[in-house]
Formats: structure tokens, C-alpha cells, sequence
């Protein structure tokens, strides 16, 4: 017989509590019942999962290896159960978008809210991340709609164009930089804050120093926009980052920004899906998404 979720549950909190007359006590159980379960547990994979002492339990290898894929299989038990209930609740439909930092950061958000107004049974489970993974996480399946800002290559995914997202230089306030628009090569005398490796306008600026043979000088690597300006907005350098998804923190740190008069500044974000045929819900969602960053001014 296949171990039960209680029994495994158990192990879990035996294993976290280092102790089993808790772990039975939390779990509702008789010490002996609760014992014997764990026998059965380790009767059925032939292995010794927990090691009794005098002072409680400790994990084997085994036990350790074990606790890992226990974790993920109640993690997913808890996914089935929110995504039942919303069915369970008049939910009609599941999509699955993901979206890069700049959108999250600008319109998406509240076109999201409009659509969940107007589709109010239809669910939408979002994530943040890299344009690389997004297109990844598309292909394979596990997102049905993405919005990158990665120029489309091949045809094994619909593209559609989104919006603009225009990039700036971004400086402290009194930065001694004093033009209001500048070409890129203007400011590379400078030390650079920017974003992970894994970020597509990494590799942009990257490729845009050495077009003009400078080297680009990147003191520092972070993750998020808002890490970039704050380190900005302490000297630590100046920054190209989307100028609509940054706004916000412009008059909060004190920074000013500088146009670039170059044209890889002015990006086009894309959304895509799988070529097949979508399911309704996402193919909607597509569609209303598309038609949003038609009307959407361009950031600027």
C-alpha cells in the first residue's frame, strides 16, 4: 500500500520537532499509532528513515532525501486544493502568464485588474521573470501567455507587439552629466550599476559599448530596478534602465534622467504564445492584452 499523505506528514513534523510524541500530540495521534505508522512508512520504501534516541529522532540520509520530495508533494497537494476551490467557487478557467520586471512595473498590473473585472471566473496565476525564461517557460508549456522584451527569432512561437519600453540613462540629481539627451557613449567614462547577466539589457549595453569600442565599466550587478536606483541615488554610479517602469522612484531618490539618442534605447515588448491552438481563456487574455498596449501610450 502506498504511503498516505497523514503518514507523511507526519515523518515531516517528526523530522522538524526532532521529536515524535509531539509530532503525534500535533498530529492528533496516539504515540503508539503514530509509531507504527513510521514503521510502516519505512517498511515500505525498505529503508531507516529516523534514528530513535533517548532524546528524540534524527534523520537518516534516507530521511533527509525523503523529506525534500515530501515537502514538494504537499506543496503540490495544497496548489490541487486552492485550484479546486476556485473551481469549486464558479471558476471557469486557468491561464498562466508570465511577465518581465518591466511590464510588471508599469500597465500590466492594472490592465490585469480590468480583465479580472470583466472575466471574473477565469483565474490568472502570474509570474515575474527573465525574458529568457519566460520564452522557455512558454515553449514548454508551463506558461500559456508571456510578454518579453526579446526581438522574436524563428517561428516556433506567436508573436504579437505589446508596447514600447524606451531606456534612459538614469543619474543622481546632481550628477555633473548636466545634457537632458545624450548618446550612450557620452556617459561610458562613468562606473555603471546594473542588472544580473540574465537580464536582457545587460547584454544590450554590453554590446552597445563595444559597437563604439569602450568598455563598458560595471561596478556592480544586481537584481531588481529598485536596487539599481538606490545604489545610483548613492553615487555608486549611473544606470540604464525601461523609464516607464522607474518613474516612480525618480523624484523619491532624486534621480534624473537623460534620454538616449540611440536606437536600441527604444524597445518594442512582445506577447507571445504557443503556435498550437490556445485554449479560450488564454487566447482572450492574449487578445485584451494586445489590445491594451495598442491604446497604451509609449513610456517616455
Amino acid at each position: 500500500m502506498a504511503p498516505d499523505l497523514t503518514s507523511i506528514e507526519l515523518f515531516l513534523k517528526a523530522l522538524t520537532l526532532g521529536n515524535l510524541s509531539r509530532a503525534a500530540e500535533q498530529s492528533h495521534l496516539s504515540l503508539s499509532a503514530a509509531s507504527r505508522r513510521l514503521s510502516l512508512l519505512e517498511q515500505h520504501f525498505k529503508v531507516t528513515l529516523l534514528i530513535r534516541t533517548s532524546t528524540g529522532v534524527q534523520p537518516t540520509a534516507a530521511g533527509l532525501a525523503l523529506a525534500e520530495h515530501a515537502r514538494g508533494l504537499l506543496r503540490a497537494v495544497d496548489v490541487m486544493h486552492a485550484d479546486l476551490a476556485d473551481f469549486a467557487k464558479g471558476a471557469t478557467g486557468r491561464v498562466s502568464l508570465y511577465a518581465n520586471s518591466s511590464a510588471m512595473s508599469q500597465e500590466l498590473p492594472r490592465q490585469l485588474t480590468q480583465w479580472s473585472d470583466l472575466h471574473p471566473g477565469i483565474r490568472v496565476d502570474i509570474r515575474e521573470e527573465r525574458s529568457r525564461e519566460i520564452l522557455l517557460a512558454v515553449r514548454d508549456g508551463i506558461a500559456d501567455v508571456g510578454i518579453v522584451t526579446t526581438r522574436p527569432r524563428g517561428q516556433d512561437l506567436h508573436y504579437i507587439p505589446y508596447c514600447r519600453d524606451r531606456l534612459c540613462l538614469i543619474v543622481p540629481q546632481e550628477h555633473p552629466f548636466k545634457m537632458s539627451r545624450a548618446r550612450f557613449q557620452d556617459l561610458l567614462g562613468y562606473d555603471f550599476v546594473g542588472l544580473e547577466d540574465n537580464a536582457a539589457i545587460t547584454p544590450l549595453i554590453t554590446e552597445a559599448a563595444a559597437a563604439v569600442s569602450m568598455p563598458l565599466r560595471l561596478r556592480v550587478q544586481v537584481r531588481s530596478f529598485e536596487a539599481v536606483c538606490r545604489l545610483i541615488a548613492a553615487g555608486q554610479g549611473v544606470g540604464v534602465l525601461p523609464q516607464g517602469a522607474v518613474q516612480i522612484f525618480r523624484k523619491e531618490m532624486a534621480l534624473r534622467f537623460i534620454e538616449i539618442d540611440d536606437a536600441w534605447a527604444d524597445r518594442q515588448m512582445y506577447l507571445c504564445r504557443r503556435q498550437e491552438q490556445p485554449s479560450l481563456a488564454s487566447r482572450e487574455l492574449f487578445d485584451y492584452l494586445a489590445g491594451c498596449g495598442q491604446a497604451a501610450p509609449t513610456a517616455g
